[in-house]
C-alpha cells in the first residue's frame, strides 16, 4: 500500500531500493506469493532486480514453508496424514526455480551466500534434507564459503526430519572444514530439538551442557525442549532436575522457567508416579502468577489416585473447588472424588482398603522424595555435579 502511495504521490515509479524493502517485507511474513508479484512487475516496469531483491524473494519462499508447516501441524508431527510436499512443495520449487535461473551462464545476477542460506532453509522448512545438502555442496563448489546460518539452516533441516546422523554431520562439517565457524544458540537448540525428535533424551541433556560450558546462553525454549526429551521415551527424571536447576535467574539470564516449564514438570511427574512432588511444582505455578489448565489437576489427581493415595486427591480436589474449579465436569477427576470419598468412609469405619497404597505412604514408584522445591523456586535433590550454587561445575 506504502508502495502504491509513493507512486501515486511522486508520480514516479519506484526504484530497486523500494520495491526490495516491499519485498523484504514479504520475506518476514512469509507472503511468498506477493514476493513473486512485485518481481514480475519490477520486470514489467524495467526496474532491474538485484541480488537483495531476488534472495529476499526466495526468503519469503522459505518462512511460507515455515508458516505452511506450523499451520498444518507438520512441524511437530501433530498430523501425520498431511503430507509436507502437499502444502510446501510451491514455495520450496519457486525457490529452487529463482536460484537455478540465477546461477544460468547468461545471468546478470549471481547468488551469494546469502542466496544459498534462503534457498537451504526453504528445503529445510519443507522437509526436503537431501536437498538442503545437496545445495550445501553447490554452495561449496561455487567458492562460497558456508556462514553460521547455512550451518544453522542445515542443523534446521536435520531437526525437522529429527536425523541426529545427519546432524552429527553437520558439526563434524563445522570443525573439518570452517574451524572459525562456531555453532551458536541457534546451531544448538536445532541439535537438542533433533534429540528430542529421536527419542535421545540423554544427548539432548548433554548438548545443553555443552552449550553452557563453550559460554553459550539458552532461551527457555532450548531449556523447555531439553526438559521435553527427559519425559519422552526414557525417563530421566535426574536429568530433568538438574535442567531445572540451571533455569534459575542468577544462572540463567534467558532462560527462566515460563508456564510450558511447570507443564512439563507437572505432567511428566504425575506420569511418572511422583503425585508429590508434581504437586510441588503445581503449587509454584501458582506463587509465580501462571493458572494451571484444568487438564493439570487431571494428570496429578489420576496420578494420586493410581498411586493409592486417594486422600491426597480429595485434598487437590478441595483445593480446585476453592480456586474456582468445577471438577464434577471433569469425568476422570469426577471419578477420582467418589474413589477418594469410599476411600475416606473405609478409614472411618476402621477398614483397610484391598489395593494400593494408603495416603501417607509417600511417593508412588519408588518412595521418597527424588527432590524438594524452595520458596524462591531452587530446587534440591537431582545431578550434584549441576549444583547451581557451583557452575563452575558445569564450566569443567
Amino acid at each position: 500500500r506504502l508502495l502504491r502511495e509513493m507512486q501515486r504521490v511522486t508520480g514516479l515509479t519506484p526504484d530497486v531500493v523500494a520495491y526490495t524493502s516491499c519485498i523484504a517485507g514479504c520475506a518476514e511474513a512469509g507472503e511468498w506469493g506477493t514476493a513473486c508479484q512485485l518481481l514480475d512487475e519490477m520486470k514489467k516496469k524495467k526496474v532491474e532486480p538485484n541480488v537483495v531483491t531476488l534472495s529476499a524473494v526466495i526468503s519469503s519462499c522459505a518462512t511460507a514453508c515455515a508458516n505452511a508447516a506450523k499451520e498444518n501441524g507438520i512441524a511437530e508431527g501433530r498430523d501425520e496424514s498431511i503430507s509436507p510436499d502437499e502444502a510446501l512443495v510451491g514455495p520450496k520449487e519457486k525457490a529452487l526455480s529463482l536460484l537455478s535461473v540465477m546461477k544460468a551462464d547468461g545471468s546478470k545476477i549471481k547468488p551469494n551466500v546469502i542466496t544459498y542460506n534462503a534457498a537451504i532453509r526453504a528445503c529445510a522448512e519443507a522437509f526436503d534434507m537431501d536437498q538442503a545438502f545437496a545445495l550445501f555442496e553447490d554452495l561449496k563448489e561455487q567458492g562460497l564459503e558456508p556462514s553460521v546460518v547455512t550451518y544453522g539452516s542445515l542443523m534446521t533441516a536435520c531437526e525437522r526430519m529429527g536425523d541426529l546422523d545427519a546432524a552429527s554431520k553437520v558439526i563434524r562439517t563445522m570443525r573439518e572444514e570452517n574451524g572459525h565457524v562456531k555453532p551458536n544458540e541457534v546451531i544448538f537448540g536445532a541439535a537438542i530439538s533433533c534429540c528430542r525428535k529421536a527419542g535421545e533424551g540423554h544427548r539432548a541433556y548433554l548438548l545443553l551442557r555443552k552449550m553452557i560450558k563453550e559460554g553459550l546462553l539458552p532461551n527457555t525454549a532450548t531449556f523447555n525442549t531439553a526438559l521435553m526429551a527427559q519425559f519422552e521415551g526414557k525417563t530421566d527424571l535426574q536429568a530433568a532436575v538438574a535442567i531445572y536447576k540451571l533455569m534459575q535467574p542468577k544462572y540463567s539470564p534467558r532462560g527462566q522457567p515460563n508456564r510450558q516449564t511447570f507443564n512439563i514438570f507437572v505432567r511428566g511427574l504425575a506420569d511418572n508416579a511422583r503425585p508429590n512432588e508434581a504437586e510441588m511444582f503445581l503449587r509454584k505455578m501458582q506463587l509465580v502468577g501462571f493458572v494451571p489448565d484444568v487438564d493439570l489437576f487431571t494428570a496429578l489427581v489420576s496420578s494420586y489416585e493410581s498411586c493409592g493415595q486417594p486422600g491426597k486427591a480429595l485434598r487437590l480436589m478441595e483445593s480446585m473447588e476453592r480456586d474456582g474449579y468445577n471438577f464434577y465436569e471433569v469425568k476422570v477427576i469426577d471419578d477420582a472424588f467418589k474413589k477418594a470419598v469410599k476411600f475416606a468412609s473405609a478409614v472411618e469405619r476402621g477398614l483397610r482398603p484391598s489395593k494400593g497404597k494408603t495416603q501417607g505412604d509417600g511417593m508412588g514408584g519408588d518412595g521418597g522424595l527424588l527432590f524438594e522445591l524452595r520458596d524462591d523456586g531452587s530446587i534440591s535433590g537431582g545431578d550434584a555435579d549441576i549444583d547451581p550454587m557451583a557452575m563452575s561445575a558445569v564450566r569443567q
